[in-house]
């Protein structure tokens, strides 16, 4: 134990491990064996609080937690990892593998052999060996001649974080920005929409998923804005790109309106990344001389700094032209007002030029009531629904009547409600 305790001390790349709450305990613990004396209240309550620590973590396992510990650890070595810019036979690699092999020793400790240096402690007293013996066993769960040797399959772990990424971004790949911490917030339950949910949009989704694919491939890809009527599955279809390419580097990050100021901060903490993001603004519209329209058009193109190369902006919105323009923005135009602007049309352009700074549009049109019902039978297909087809639409109309019009989003509300209902009948 002691060897352990200053293996663990000389740990210079994974040292932000030794600070984990459950990793702190352990080592206070050892050292607490290691000690000339301790109390046994103090040595139970220590044991007691890795265990109690590692059930708030929904993990039983001490061994598999650390292991989860090091593949998340944001650090040179993971990072560098994810860029792509370390190999098997660096010095690097070569350090890691070393704490590495540490680490699995710590995750191996057993708690077999600590409860049984506790016991010799206090060997006279029967009612500490009893407390002692039935004290839970949290790393019972992995046989150690079968155990992979972590320090042995560095190579491994550098394709894992090529792949995967480090820190937040290998555990999560949704993530909303949060301005008032200027820190991503990962989203624990995202949307789970897949792309082959979203029907009748098929010209829309092969070329939001070229362009994706372009994008993943390292080459130039485009910024895209995806236009159309409210719930026809604009903001699905960005969604379920996500969905259908985190496992190949990708990571959605959603841009609230009123951060979008702080854009260039945004791109300066990912653009060092190995990985590639989307940045998502939904429901994308401005009112006049908001600092928010001007800090986007700026990002897109026009800007001093250039876009990094792993970021691309994909935008909602149910407007044309972005920017609202009003009326009285004209009287500029022919007024003799010497309060008006004397390039009114200038500025007209100017604002309708956001649109523009889009490489992509992709348009998504209401459906027709044919379509409509094509999606609900569809919907309907995928729920198991068993109704007859001619009540399916007669409901589904009376549906969309009484609700919010034919849409998507109107067929998946009204499916759900119908599933809800069958099964209320069938109890």
């Amino acid at each position: 134990m002691n060897t352990l305790l200053l293996e663990l001390a000389g740990l210079g790349i994974y040292v932000n491990i030794l600070e984990d709450k459950a990793v702190k305990k352990l080592t206070d613990l050892l050292k607490m064996l290691c000690s000339e004396s301790y109390a046994p209240e103090e040595a139970i309550r220590t044991y007691s609080d890795i265990y109690a620590f590692l059930l708030q973590q929904n993990c039983e396992n001490f061994y598999k937690y650390i292991e989860e510990l090091s593949f998340q650890d944001e650090n040179i070595f993971t990072l560098s990892c994810e860029k792509g810019e370390i190999g098997i036979d660096a010095p690097l690699a070569k350090q890691a593998a070393v704490e590495l092999g540490i680490l699995q020793k710590l995750a191996e400790v057993s708690c077999i052999d600590i409860k049984n240096r506790i016991k010799e402690k206090f060997s006279d007293n029967s009612a500490i060996n009893q407390v002692i013996e039935n004290l839970p066993d949290w790393n019972d769960s992995f046989e150690k001649k079968k155990a992979s040797r972590w320090g042995a399959e560095v190579d491994k772990r550098i394709s894992w974080h090529r792949k995967n990424g480090t820190g937040l971004f290998c555990r999560h790949f949704f993530f909303i920005y949060d301005g008032g911490t200027q820190r991503l917030v990962p989203v624990k339950n995202p949307d789970t929409i897949t792309l082959d949910k979203l029907y009748l949009v098929d010209r829309q989704k092969e070329m939001a998923v070229k362009n994706t694919r372009i994008f993943l491939a390292g080459k130039t890809a485009n910024n895209i804005l995806f236009y159309g009527d409210r719930g026809t599955g604009k903001s699905s279809m960005v969604k379920a790109l996500a969905n259908e390419f985190c496992h190949h580097g990708l990571r959605l990050v959603e841009i609230p309106k009123r951060y979008l100021d702080q854009m260039p901060r945004i791109t300066s903490m990912l653009s060092g990344r190995g990985l590639k993001f989307i940045l998502f603004i939904d429901d994308l519209a401005f009112d006049n001389n908001e600092e928010e329209y001007t800090a986007l058009k700026a990002i897109l193109e026009g800007g001093i700094e250039h876009r990094p190369d792993n970021i691309l902006l994909y935008a909602t919105t149910n407007r044309r032209h972005i920017v609202k323009e009003r009326f009285s923005d004209r009287t500029g135009l022919y007024s003799d007002n010497p309060d008006e602007e004397i390039r009114a049309r200038d500025a007209i352009q100017e604002k309708l030029s956001l649109s523009d700074r889009f490489g992509i549009t992709i348009v998504f049109s209401s459906p027709a009531k044919k379509e409509y019902l094509q999606i609900v039978h569809k919907m309907a297909e995928d729920r198991k629904l068993k109704i007859d087809p001619a009540l399916l639409e007669q409901k589904a109309m009376q549906w969309e009547m009484a609700y919010n019009g034919m849409s998507p989003r109107t067929a998946r509300q009204f499916i759900d409600w119908l599933v809800g209902e069958m099964d209320l009948v069938a109890d």
